[in-house]
């Protein structure tokens, strides 16, 4: 029977913690507002004199802050991934209390992230400051990471007051706040906050229908993009058609007039040729197109499904407000589209090349 690290390890595709630029495992991500995230080096290796930085999946544009990079928000879902990868690495070797660094492991610290033998982990639970704390015996910890990956994943503390640890969302800046932001900087009744898993809980039900019109888009997108990809194809195989069909009609009559059929065939051709290259070059665009339009849709998709079902409510809520805007702005993306060109060509010969001077058109 496989380990539930091991389970953990099939579920996620380790290629989903690989750095799309370096295409090694993550280095301090972070998240771009289009929910596209790449190492932290890597961004600052991609931002401009203008303090601006292109993203290399969707080509979006993004202003920075004075902060540069540095400012980006990081990704903690994935950064809480990677421990849990890391951890899975080393389950075989033996590991020491992370409190005497002496002791076997016995239990583990969901709220400290820390790893305690019995000794500690009694004097953890009798401290004032740490007896509220879940702790779990470390086959129970090893076993919910399978499981229930978000009920053991490490707290969220807040950015501004860093020892504080996210507990709340406050609906009027549409940010996730600790217990000394309700009572400093987003008091009532200016500001309106509630318990950051009541938001989640809501904002997850949201999420799973904006999923399900995101599925429709990419489907269509998926769709559109399979009936331009046969009209370029049948576009090919007429235009080949028909070039063999002038082509026959020029070498009937070379006989007769030579210089002036091959002057006026070459004309021709370069004509059927330009039709074809302009309506190909159009097709194509269009395929770039609803490419990219699909692989947005794609990608926020598997993003946001990940985040749900293995991130918790503080990394979910934490990534709200990109989400939110990246899915409004690719819900408006057209997907329901007909091919911009069409397959008819057709030459229509002349058969009285001396009197009109001409093949045909």
């Amino acid at each position: 029977m496989a380990s539930s690290g091991s389970q953990l390890t099939e579920q996620i595709d380790e290629n989903f913690l690989l750095c799309g630029i370096c295409c090694e495992r993550y280095k301090n991500p972070k998240i771009l507002p289009c929910l596209h995230s790449f190492c932290e080096p890597c961004l600052g290796k991609l931002a401009d004199e203008m303090g601006a930085i292109t993203c290399p999946v969707c080509r979006r544009v993004h202003e920075l802050t004075d902060n540069g990079v540095a400012g980006i928000q990081v990704n903690i879902f994935l950064n809480d991934l990677i421990t849990l990868f890391e951890e899975q690495k080393n389950v075989n070797t033996s590991k020491k209390c992370d409190g005497c660094e002496q002791g076997d492991v016995t239990k583990y610290c969901t709220v400290c992230s820390f790893d305690f033998c019995s000794i500690c982990a009694t004097t953890h639970g009798k401290l004032p400051a740490t007896k509220s704390h879940h702790l779990l015996r470390f086959d129970e910890y090893m076993a919910a990471k399978s499981s229930d990956p978000a009920s053991v994943q490490p707290p969220v503390y807040c950015n501004t007051h860093q020892d504080y640890q996210v507990k709340f969302y406050c609906d009027t800046c549409n940010i996730t706040i600790c217990l000394k932001c309700t009572a400093l900087d987003h008091s009532k009744p200016e500001h309106l906050y509630r318990c950051v898993k009541d938001a989640a809980k809501e904002f997850t039900e949201n999420l799973h229908v904006v999923i399900d019109k995101v599925k429709v888009k990419e489907s269509e997108a998926n769709h559109s993009k399979f009936k331009v990809q046969q009209m370029f194809e049948s576009l090919e195989k007429c235009s080949q058609r028909e070039e063999e069909s002038l082509r026959k009609h020029i070498r009937q009559t070379i006989d007769e007039i030579t210089r002036l059929i091959q002057e006026n065939g070459n004309k021709l051709l370069t004509e059927l040729k330009g039709e074809y290259e302009k309506r190909k070059v159009n097709l194509t665009a269009q395929l770039k197109e609803l490419g990219i339009g699909e692989n947005d849709l794609t990608s926020t998709r598997e993003y946001v499904e990940k985040l749900m079902h293995y991130g918790n409510a503080s990394q979910l809520m934490s990534a709200k407000r990109r989400i939110d805007h990246q899915t409004e702005e690719l819900l408006k993306v057209q997907t329901q589209v007909e091919p911009v060109e069409d397959d008819y060509m057709e030459f229509q010969q002349c058969n009285d090349f001396c009197r009109d001077k001409n093949l045909g058109q």
